[in-house]
């Protein structure tokens, strides 16, 4: 009976462990990506938080909205990425994607794909799968099967453009999903620093009482 219940106890330990570690896809080999991450995210965020103040003079000059295009939002978008390709010089991604494809996707009808190459990290995958969270939360407000079909009808399958959004909509939306990637990866960064596995090892001293003694 005793050793049943000592076989109960280790695979309760066993499947406790295995659980932590689910929770916490990062460890102490994942800080310089972390950095690297937050510090692309931080550039996309401020691009984002720029092109959206030229907006709001442009309307405010001009009285006239900015709807959402797909041709609007690729300009958009590629004046992002040489943000965030300026801190990202000089070094490997910390999100290595599938040649041809971003990272993540979400898609018209709110379904997630993540498109990192196999040696992204856990930690990164689940950085990247945060990022596309948001943006399926967010689509998944307004989806129907009634604007599904309206879009097909008109040609406006895009999920922005069906819902007849505003380019600053959709910048805000990629804030927003930086922004929970950065939440995500702070917390993981702070909890690294304290983890005593990451922590710096002493060096260690020889101990030379054991070496033989050189004849006098």
């Amino acid at each position: 009976m005793a050793r049943i219940s000592i076989v109960i106890v280790s695979a309760f330990l066993l499947l406790l462990a295995a659980a932590s570690a689910q929770a916490q896809p990062c460890t102490c080999v994942d800080v310089g990506d972390i950095k690297a991450r937050m510090a692309e995210a931080n550039a996309a965020n401020a691009a984002y938080a720029a092109e959206m103040q030229k907006m709001v003079e442009q309307i405010t000059r001009t009285r006239d909205p900015i709807p959402y295009t797909p041709e609007r939002r690729e300009k958009l978008q590629s004046r992002v990425q040489d943000a965030v390709n300026k801190v990202a010089a000089g070094r490997i991604s910390p999100t290595p994607s599938i040649k041809g494809e971003n990272p993540g996707g979400t898609s018209n009808t709110c379904s997630v794909t993540i498109n990192l190459s196999p040696s992204a990290t856990a930690c990164m995958k689940e950085s990247v799968k945060r990022h596309e969270d948001h943006h399926q939360r967010e689509c998944r407000k307004t989806l129907s099967a009634g604007k599904v079909l309206g879009g097909v009808v008109t040609g406006k399958v895009d999920r922005f453009e069906r819902d007849g959004a505003q380019l600053i909509q959709y910048a805000q939306e990629e804030i927003g999903g930086y922004t929970t990637e950065m939440m995500f990866l702070q917390s993981e960064l702070t909890r690294l620093a304290q983890a005593e596995e990451c922590k710096p090892k002493p060096p260690q001293r020889r101990d030379y009482t054991a070496q033989p003694r050189a004849p006098k």
